[in-house]
């Protein structure tokens, strides 16, 4: 291992010497002008207090596919830098994104993972910190009865620890007069399937070529197990999510390059309800249909399609409140009602 290269035996490893000569000017210009910035976003799920961030992998909170081409060029160079000096080159980017924090909205203990090849390495933004503004990000134990580690927030730094280490960005103090800026790349070597249903789809999928077929980001492949992790996030049913890592393979009114299987290849491996819904969603006149509500398509049959070409649109960044305000709409709305 190289001088900087992270232990994995160490549970937290930090560093203020792996970015101390690197140029973050372009990383914090990017992270102002690129991505998606919203406000209220939960690092428990189960508290509804949330804080600023910004989204740039567009991933689920399960995926396992690479999304170094999905995030601005000033990221994936950052990244390439990090993997070679802390995992030797051997992670993958599954998700990137910002978090930003002022008094009054601070973070709530949470795991990023359930998968034990996961890490999350936080990079800290702010040229200057004070001790006393508070923001360390604070570890604890598994039962969550003892802090085990803290780090502050100081320029360059940089955190690495397994996804599945309890974890929260401390509250600010009110004389802090400053946002807390941090960066996170969730990171993974040789991510294993979460669950039957996701190694079946990966498996079904390379058997018809599908890893072979490019896409607009990557192959369809990688898309198709992308999007099948975002409604997995969502907790979407298993045949919803399914149906939706599926959702081209037999074309749409949009993607032509479909692989050449047999018309009941889906319903022979994944039953009738996927099969169901896949063949609905590559006949309809979609987005459109879904965005205006066609009466012709059941409520459930239009809550399940929706459901997946909110998951669609978000992969592959187009899911706005602009273009499609309706489903824009319904992706927050079904979020409550699935979870």
């Amino acid at each position: 291992m190289g001088a900087n290269a992270w232990d994995y035996q160490e549970m937290i490893y930090t560093s203020d010497e792996v970015l101390k000569d690197y140029d973050m000017d372009d990383v914090v210009w990017s992270i102002s002008t690129d991505g998606n910035r919203v406000f209220g976003w939960h690092s428990n799920r189960d508290i509804p207090y949330g804080h600023w961030n910004c989204e740039f992998s567009y991933a689920g909170l399960t995926n396992s596919e690479d999304v170094s081409d999905k995030i601005p060029e000033a990221l994936q160079s950052l990244w390439m830098e990090i993997n070679e000096k802390i995992f030797n080159g051997k992670a993958i980017p599954v998700r990137c994104y910002a978090n930003r924090h002022t008094f009054g909205t601070e973070g709530y203990i949470h795991t990023d993972t359930t998968r034990k090849e996961d890490h999350t390495v936080v990079i800290y933004l702010n040229p200057i910190w004070e001790a006393q503004w508070g923001g360390e990000t604070v570890f604890y134990n598994d039962k969550q009865t003892e802090i085990t580690a803290s780090v502050l927030p100081n320029y360059k730094r940089i955190a690495v620890f397994p996804g599945t280490v309890p974890h929260k960005a401390a509250p600010l103090s009110r004389i802090c007069n400053t946002v807390r800026t941090t960066l996170m790349f969730k990171v993974s070597i040789d991510p294993q399937p979460l669950s039957d249903d996701e190694e079946k789809l990966k498996t079904f999928l390379k058997n018809i070529g599908a890893d072979t077929i490019p896409h607009r980001i990557g192959t369809l492949y990688e898309h198709l197990v992308r999007v099948y992790h975002i409604l997995a996030s969502m907790n979407a049913p298993n045949y919803v999510a399914l149906a939706g890592g599926l959702h081209s393979v037999y074309g749409t009114n949009v993607f032509k390059d479909n692989p050449d299987i047999a018309d009941s290849a889906v319903l022979e491996e994944f039953g009738p309800k996927v099969n169901h819904l896949v063949g609905l969603f590559g006949t309809i006149d979609r987005p459109k249909c879904l965005e205006e509500m066609d009466d012709s398509i059941s409520d459930e049959d239009m809550f399940d399609l929706r459901c997946i070409e909110c998951a669609n649109l978000y992969d592959q960044s187009e899911l706005n409140e602009k273009d499609y305000p309706n489903l824009f709409k319904f992706s927050r709305e079904a979020r409550k009602v699935l979870k």
